[in-house]
């Protein structure tokens, strides 16, 4: 009897060492601004790349997509040198498959950075799955009211795909 109390203690305790890193968070300061859904921040004294959870901007590298610069621009005014609050993902292991850290972001003033980019019409809810998906209902409620409103990415009709950016709506669309 006591050797199973004794391992319901030790599991129970693992368990719970685990489940704390999950949606752990801290305060740090962002450093650098990749593109709209990527930025680099510092933790543990390190330069870590951050990928934005539920969210997707136009890409700003390979392919220029239209809006891709002003989602870079938004993220650099809302965002570089800025103190934040990172939740990271509730997954075991909060990165990608390219070993980016899953998070969301914070503002100081509580304000929810992937909502604000969002309602902005520069960003679509995107890559939304468990155990990430806490924020959801927020994030589709700002995309609803920025495609209401034709925001920006939501300005041309089947820009916006599932997959991402479709330019050669825009491409038609602008010639």
């Amino acid at each position: 009897m006591k050797k199973w109390f004794v391992l319901f203690v030790f599991i129970f305790l693992i368990h719970g060492c685990v489940q704390q890193n999950k949606g752990t968070t801290f305060v740090t300061t962002v450093q650098y601004v990749v593109d709209g859904d990527t930025i680099k921040i510092k933790k543990d004294g390190e330069i870590v790349t951050v990928r934005l959870l539920n969210i997707d901007t136009p890409e700003t590298y390979r392919e220029k997509q239209a809006y891709g610069e002003e989602a870079k621009k938004f993220a650099k005014d809302v965002l570089l040198h800025k103190k934040v609050t990172v939740e990271l993902s509730a997954k075991e292991q909060p990165y990608d498959r390219y070993g980016r850290l899953l998070a969301y972001i914070w503002l100081e003033d509580g304000t929810l950075y992937q909502e604000k980019i969002v309602q902005e019409g520069l960003a679509r809810v995107a890559y939304v799955f468990e155990p990430d998906t806490k924020y959801a209902k927020k994030l589709y409620k700002a995309q609803e009211e920025a495609k209401k409103a034709k925001k920006r990415i939501w300005s041309v009709e089947g820009y916006v795909t599932e997959e991402g950016f479709n330019m050669s709506v825009w491409l038609d669309q602008a010639s």
